[in-house]
């Protein structure tokens, strides 16, 4: 009896468990399709209700929503809407032989290849004639194939990111693939094709900007599903979008895309195969153009391949236009007298130095061998320098350090840059001695271990044109939302040096000097441009592969007399017999932008 009334209890608390087991149950669900329905999922911009019709769905990604890019006038640097053919598996039936023929004539293709690919994945995917990218259609192709009404092969606009022609933008960069699970992809995204996959920046602005650039999700073109994952063909096509008008962002850049696209132009039929041309405007040093030769292709990048590097903002040998350095600290220590005369015999003596005119230049002053970049006169003016008053100079002028515009703890980041991997340059390495007067003579005439980037060379123009303040040049003015407020400004800002400024008089003093370089000196070819042109020529060697090669500057400034730009010309591991093709190629940019204006 007593084993009887434990058993009833045990029953009792077992059936009391479970139907407050089921209560809580019910309740719970309940509560999640009256209320967590329409609850948006963290890391996911999505609904229950959705994630849950998602997950009977398969589809393609038509737009990443990623942010886009447009130059200093608005015009789009990436992203274009062009129409793709989306294949559908599980419609390719024999049945649909003769319009098959006629699609795959419409796609210049075999229809056997059209049909390896229809059937080669499980999933709805873009056509991409066997290739790994989208094969985007033509006005007429898009017309014809929706002609054909073919079940299962239907177009969709794809947002493209970057155009198919090679460019000398490698400031823009390009995007690389993200990890499958960084805590934002749902898994249906995950099983999503897409065109170009959800991929994160990987150099340029791309890189620096990820971030901001990133969105808030994709656009996908999306198929109801069986249970066995075949697609429903009685279920119209269902586009899946975010819902925030404030996104994809829009970067809104400095640069101008004629100018860019006229220099990159000019690069390549005058023949530049390495180097870099800068073009700064001199009211703010904002970048206009940023050309780096050999051409990149951002959609096709191999990251063994240097291509895709900026050579604009990596340090290469500067040579003669150092010595606009050299001159600003001979005249700021007032180690030099402007009267005063130098003799140049062609040869120096020592340290294996000697003019580039073989038998001399004779009796001049500095103002004049500034002109004619004569090494006699800026090795004897080195000799009364301490190397450290050429550093400190250096440091004045914004060399030897990066000066691209760059913040703390903006947007949610803790450093903004514009300048992706932008490299500072040097006057010296730390094996060089102070006191080594070979050393400092070579630095001086800017070969030895000095280094500069064509983006410094610039700036040091814009410098000169501001009393001696350096500004931080700007790649990015604005970010903006989609329905066109502003996110986040970006405002010019100088990049002071901890050693001071040179004084206006001495700015004043070498930009009447580039004037002389132009009127009397190394310059002369330049007299009969559009523009009156100022600026310094360079030349300086260096070893490439073993072999002596030459690097080729001219950095200047146009109109004198009310200037608008300052442009930087670096060619790049020419023979020492080749004659001064960044002088020539300098000229072409001016007169260029002396045509636009």
């Amino acid at each position: 009896m007593q084993l009887q009334l434990v058993r009833k209890r045990r029953i009792a608390i077992i059936s009391a468990g479970l139907t407050i087991l089921f209560a809580v149950l019910v309740l719970r669900l309940g509560w999640i399709q009256m209320v967590q329905v329409n609850r948006t999922m963290p890391g996911f911009q999505r609904t229950v209700r959705e994630m849950s019709v998602l997950q009977r769905e398969q589809g393609v990604m038509l737009d990443s929503g990623r942010g886009q890019f447009t130059d200093v006038h608005g015009r789009l640097l990436t992203g274009k809407l062009q129409w793709g053919l989306v294949l559908y598996p599980s419609s390719g039936k024999s049945e649909h032989d003769l319009k098959l023929k006629q699609l795959s004539s419409f796609l210049h293709t075999d229809v056997n290849q059209l049909k390896r690919e229809w059937h080669k994945e499980e999933t709805p995917h873009l056509w991409t004639g066997g290739g790994s990218e989208p094969i985007l259609l033509t006005d007429a192709q898009v017309v014809n194939v929706r002609n054909l009404h073919l079940q299962g092969a239907d177009v969709y606009p794809v947002m493209t990111r970057y155009f198919p022609e090679a460019s000398g933008s490698q400031w823009l960069g390009y995007l690389n693939e993200s990890p499958k699970d960084d805590g934002k992809l749902s898994r249906h995204q995950d099983e999503v094709k897409q065109p170009f996959a959800m991929k994160s920046g990987a150099s340029g602005l791309e890189r620096t900007l990820e971030p901001l650039l990133r969105g808030i999700g994709p656009t996908l073109i999306t198929r109801m599903v069986s249970g066995n994952g075949q697609v429903i063909p009685e279920m119209e096509p269902r586009v899946v979008a975010p819902r925030n008008s404030h996104y994809p962002l829009v970067v809104e850049t400095t640069i101008d895309a004629r100018i860019q696209q006229g220099i990159e132009e000019l690069s390549e039929a005058a023949g530049l195969k390495e180097g870099a041309i800068v073009v700064l405007d001199t009211a703010n040093a904002d970048v206009r153009a940023m050309v780096s030769r050999p051409f990149y292709q951002p959609q096709h990048v191999d990251p063994l391949h240097s291509s895709w590097g900026n050579r604009a903002i990596q340090a290469a040998v500067p040579g003669s236009i150092f010595k606009i350095v050299t001159a600003a600290a001979a005249l700021e220590n007032q180690v030099v007298s402007r009267d005063e005369k130098f003799h140049c015999e062609g040869a120096y003596g020592k340290y294996g130095l000697s003019c580039w005119k073989e038998h001399g230049h004779g009796e001049l002053n500095l103002e004049k061998g500034f002109a004619e970049s004569c090494n006699i006169v800026f090795a004897e003016t080195a000799r009364r320098l301490h190397m450290e008053q050429l550093e400190q100079t250096a440091d004045r002028l914004g060399l030897a350090r990066s000066v691209g515009w760059q913040a703390q703890h903006i947007a949610g980041m803790p450093v903004l840059k514009h300048f992706d991997h932008e490299e500072s340059g040097r006057i010296r390495t730390n094996a060089v001695e102070s006191a080594d007067e070979g050393a400092k003579i070579q630095t001086a005439i800017g070969q030895r271990d000095v280094l500069v980037t064509p983006l410094q060379a610039a700036n040091l123009i814009v410098t000169l044109l501001h009393d001696g303040k350096v500004n931080a040049p700007r790649l990015v003015q604005r970010i903006r939302y989609a329905d066109g407020g502003t996110m986040l400004d970006m405002p010019l800002h100088e990049s002071p040096s901890a050693e001071g400024q040179i004084s206006p008089a001495t700015a004043h003093l070498l930009l009447r000097w580039m004037n002389t370089v132009v009127r009397e000196g190394t310059g002369k070819s330049l007299q009969h441009a559009r523009w009156h042109v100022a600026g310094k020529s360079g030349t300086a060697q260096v070893q490439q592969q073993g072999n002596t090669r030459n690097n080729q500057w001219f950095i200047g400034y146009g109109p004198v007399e009310k200037p608008r730009y300052a442009v930087a010309v670096l060619v790049q591991n020419v023979s020492p017999e080749a004659s001064h093709q960044a002088k020539a190629l300098f000229r072409k940019v001016m007169d260029y932008l002396a045509k636009c204006s």
